[in-house]
């Protein structure tokens, strides 16, 4: 168990960055099925990538169509 553990911790964490397929389809799914906890996802990405949340989001969200 603590192997597993261990191994779990070194992993890169899922960012646009690191794995954009996987984490854009993560977005996907958090917006449109716990659209609640949808800015902190945003947050939380933001800070493991050690950006500001405006700046995150002007650079990787995808802009709404009007």
């Amino acid at each position: 168990m603590n192997l597993m553990l261990n191994h779990l911790s070194k992993r890169t964490p899922v960012t646009p960055q690191t794995n954009p397929e996987l984490w854009y389809s993560w977005y996907a799914i958090v917006k449109e099925d716990a659209p609640e906890v949808l800015d902190q996802f945003i947050e939380n990405t933001a800070a493991k990538m050690e950006l500001t949340v405006d700046y995150f989001t002007a650079e990787f969200l995808p802009t709404e169509s009007i």
